[in-house]
């Protein structure tokens, strides 16, 4: 076969054309900073580019996940140390009447003390964090009444996702806190005091100057509040794991973006030569072809 100066010609043009795409592929590269800028370019890499961004993605919803769920249970928290605080004030006012020597008129002032701290705990109880009642469950109605020692919200306790395959509880029921077994369904798993009713109870003993009924009412405030102090274990437990799985979720996420930035992010020392070589090749190429181009048309039809 007859190497003809045409053939020449077109192959200079294709080397040339090879070379100003290889050019045009390295500039693009310097002025996006990307390795990957279509899937073309790295059907694998842009594969996993896009798997990469997708846990990220997660990553940061379960991070808003565990904030919003770390706030749920610190406001829970905060209620909780105030029902604790409550109950304290209930053990120590019954201790200076629970020998039934005291006069009337004190037994009085303990009475109307033990209403007002039993509308205290109704008030912890009622917590909301926006709209919503943090003892509440889920249907949204207000949990307790200060009429009643019954429990008006449900027994829904709200979870989040805080990983892939990982899940949080953020609430307690308010019935499984403040009226233990006695009403909570399912069972309360930190009591069966009904704290309400102890409350009402010991109003009444009081009133009635009822010894053995008073001494009642102190044991069972001494298991109401170790069941809010189990409440509060719980709740604090809670907020340690929400913690770990924070520091997860950051560690997780600096790993998938240095993968990524490794597969992505272009090396500009690197691409600085290839760009140089590629450009001084590519210009050689255009002073061989523009000899190439300066035989006379009778050189291409021989």
């Amino acid at each position: 076969m007859r190497i003809t100066q045409n053939i020449t010609a077109q192959n200079s043009i294709y080397n040339l054309q090879q070379g100003r795409a290889k050019l045009d592929k390295l500039q693009e590269l310097s002025a996006t900073g990307a390795n990957i800028n279509r899937p073309s370019d790295d059907p694998i890499g842009a594969s996993l580019l896009l798997s990469l961004s997708d846990q990220l993605k997660a990553g940061d919803q379960y991070s808003s996940n565990i904030t919003k769920a770390s706030t749920f249970l610190q406001v829970s928290s905060t209620a909780l140390q105030g029902m604790a605080d409550t109950m304290q004030q209930a053990k120590t006012l019954i201790s200076t009447i629970a020998s039934g020597t005291t006069d009337p008129t004190e037994r009085a002032n303990v009475a109307e003390q033990l209403t007002t701290l039993k509308k205290t705990l109704v008030d912890y109880g009622n917590t909301q964090l926006g709209n919503q009642y943090v003892f509440g469950g889920a249907n949204g109605a207000t949990p307790f009444s200060q009429t009643s020692s019954s429990y008006a919200g449900d027994s829904t306790i709200l979870n989040v996702q805080i990983g892939q395959s990982a899940t949080q509880s953020m609430s307690i029921p308010g019935n499984q806190i403040l009226n233990g077994t006695s009403t909570a369904t399912p069972a309360s798993p930190y009591g069966t005091t009904d704290i309400l009713k102890t409350l009402d109870d010991l109003i009444t003993a009081v009133s009635a100057n009822d010894v053995t009924g008073i001494q009642a009412g102190a044991n069972a405030l001494e298991d109401g509040a170790d069941q809010i102090t189990k409440a509060q274990t719980e709740v604090a437990s809670r907020l340690t794991r929400l913690d770990n799985a924070t520091t997860m979720n950051a560690n997780n996420k600096n790993t998938l973006e240095t993968i990524a930035g490794n597969t992505q992010n272009v090396d500009y020392a690197k691409l600085a030569v290839e760009l140089t070589q590629q450009q001084t090749a590519f210009q050689a190429s255009l002073s061989a072809t523009a000899k190439v181009t300066q035989l006379s048309l009778l050189d291409y039809l021989s």
